[in-house]
């Protein structure tokens, strides 16, 4: 055996990641998992806890991260709570050697043949569990999406037609929607009810999921999305008058609309959160309030310290649990200018 000393002052950096060898004693949070896949599958990662044990982690990590990355620790979140299984709308498969169809392994390239998952929607669920054998098209990988009794897979479906709140909803099988409809239905009216005036905006709009909602309490309504399959749809599910700008968020803050005042905006930003050059236009333009959905809660912490220096207070902050038994968190938080 050899040993190594190591003082502070000389340490480098170290990136260490351990795995359980075995469970001398189970904390209180600890149940057994719900699936016997369930650490070779890569797509749960927290099944070992129960779902309130879940959830006060998911907490920790949002105060964490507006601590350390945006220098916020008075923030109280609401926890808006989902079904703990059965709840996805929305999964992506593999075709398996044999002709099957299966998930990625964890931490592995290969895929694991799968006949039922516990988190899938009715539709889904069924659909892989038919006892004929589920409808598969010829790509390797697809995305299949389940709701009112319907499946629509990418390969075969071209598109898929989902209500919201009453609205109905087009979009590319294989672009994205949420995937937890459940909680979308939640999070629309926190994001789109209540704020009203003369202009809204609707920043990383995708198919128009909120500006369908934010056309009905706004005179005029700007939607934006670089994905151009994804602005089409939103041009026919959000309708006139709301104006629609095919480019990134970058090119579109230099244009001419972005000079205008907004009561409102909606940012939907991907996981990198907003860039430079959207922070600035947002706290150079000062829209009276700004409504922030998240999929990650460092980058939204970094961009809410920025919002808060701006001169912004948090008017409102939760978790959305859309993938219960996963480590993934998505949030909401309002900003109101002071």
């Amino acid at each position: 055996t050899e040993i190594y000393t190591l003082s502070l002052h000389d340490a480098l950096p170290i990136y260490l990641r351990g795995e359980i060898v075995e469970i001398l004693k189970p904390g209180p949070g600890r149940v057994a998992p719900a699936c016997p896949l369930y650490g070779e599958c890569g797509g749960c990662n927290l099944m070992h806890l129960s779902y309130r044990a879940q959830l006060e982690s998911k907490l920790d990590i949002a105060r964490d991260a507006w601590r350390r990355s945006g220098g916020i620790d008075s923030v109280d979140f609401e926890v808006v709570e989902s079904e703990p299984f059965g709840y996805r709308n929305r999964a992506q498969f593999h075709r398996t050697p044999a002709g099957g169809v299966g998930y990625a392994r964890r931490s592995s390239s290969s895929v694991l043949d799968v006949d039922s998952c516990p988190v899938l929607a009715g539709p889904l669920a069924e659909w892989l569990e038919s006892s004929a054998g589920p409808r598969l098209p010829d790509a390797g990988r697809f995305v299949a999406f389940g709701r009112e009794g319907k499946t629509f897979i990418e390969g075969i479906d071209r598109e898929a037609d989902v209500a919201v709140n009453g609205k109905r909803f087009r979009f590319d099988v294989g672009g994205f929607f949420q995937s937890n409809l459940g909680m979308v239905e939640r999070l629309v009216p926190a994001v789109c009810d209540g704020p009203s005036g003369e202009r809204a905006a609707d920043l990383y709009c995708g198919v128009g999921l909120f500006g369908a909602f934010l056309k009905e309490s706004f005179s005029r309504l700007a939607c934006v999305e670089q994905d151009k399959r994804s602005i089409g749809y939103a041009c026919s599910n959000v309708g006139a008058p709301a104006g629609f700008s095919a480019m990134s968020m970058e090119e579109w803050t230099k244009s001419a609309q972005a000079r205008e005042r907004y009561d409102y905006v909606v940012v939907d930003p991907p996981r990198a959160g907003l860039s430079a050059a959207v922070r600035s236009w947002l706290t150079s333009s000062r829209p009276r309030l700004i409504g922030y959905v998240s999929c990650d809660p460092v980058s939204l912490a970094r961009d809410a310290g920025a919002l808060v220096k701006a001169g912004y207070s948090v008017d409102h902050a939760a978790i959305y649990d859309f993938y219960p038994q996963t480590s993934h968190l998505e949030s909401y938080a309002r900003f109101r200018l002071d």
